[in-house]
């Protein structure tokens, strides 16, 4: 083979392997490119639902404290039943009291006293009619 065969063979193995480098430098460029388009478009969307969970936040906290108020006010209330319930539990308590001796006066029956019992046990005083002189 002459050397211009050679150089010509040469040239056109070069070509090809110039050729093929700049199309897998180019196919990167591209590739690069939507890559960063990507990250681009990801970091955009990781911005917003950044944003929007910050809006949740803030409506979250707002009903929290609002029903944390509620339930505050809700515990109050309740400890005032509570006392409230005590309180009427022994004023019934001393209604039931009232209404049992009274029943008791009723029916002369005063067994839990004993100084009622004496005076139940008497027998009345029957006067006959005498003259008076």
């Amino acid at each position: 083979m002459s050397l211009s065969c050679k150089r010509s063979e040469y040239e056109a193995r070069y070509a090809n392997m110039d050729e093929k480098k700049r199309k897998r430098m180019e196919s990167n460029r591209e590739s690069a490119k939507r890559s960063r388009l990507k990250r681009e478009q990801r970091v955009k969307d990781l911005v917003n639902e950044i944003a929007t969970m910050k809006e949740q936040i803030f409506e979250l906290n707002g009903q929290y404290n609002d029903l944390s108020q509620r339930a505050r006010i809700l515990l109050q209330e309740n400890q005032a039943l509570k006392v409230e319930k005590a309180k009427l539990a022994e004023y019934l308590d001393n209604l039931c009291s009232i209404c049992m001796r009274f029943r008791q006066m009723q029916s002369g029956c005063f067994s839990n006293q004993p100084w009622q019992q004496a005076y139940s046990q008497m027998q009345p005083i029957i006067t006959t009619g005498m003259s008076e002189s």
